[in-house]
């Protein structure tokens, strides 16, 4: 299980929201996997619910009041 969740949804426009990632033991190693794959070279990787044709993120929202995020990108930045 591996979800990403957005706290203080209300509170974004003003930069004070947060993003919280639960995770258990499989979820751990669907994220080592994927920082693996950035780690040999690829730019970004794309982790998804099923709601939006993945199967990396859980739809369990684990939060009290948190806001699911259905997709989640990571990106490399170039070193200078």
């Amino acid at each position: 299980m591996l979800t990403v969740e957005l706290r203080d949804a209300e509170k974004a426009k003003d930069g004070l929201s947060e993003v919280e990632i639960f995770c258990d033991s499989e979820g751990l190693a669907v994220l080592q996997r994927q920082l693996d794959f950035l780690k040999k070279g690829s730019t970004h990787v794309h982790l998804k619910t099923t709601a939006w044709a993945g199967n990396e993120l859980s739809e369990t929202v684990n939060g009290a009041d948190n806001v699911l995020i259905n997709h989640l990108r990571i990106s490399v930045v170039p070193e200078k």
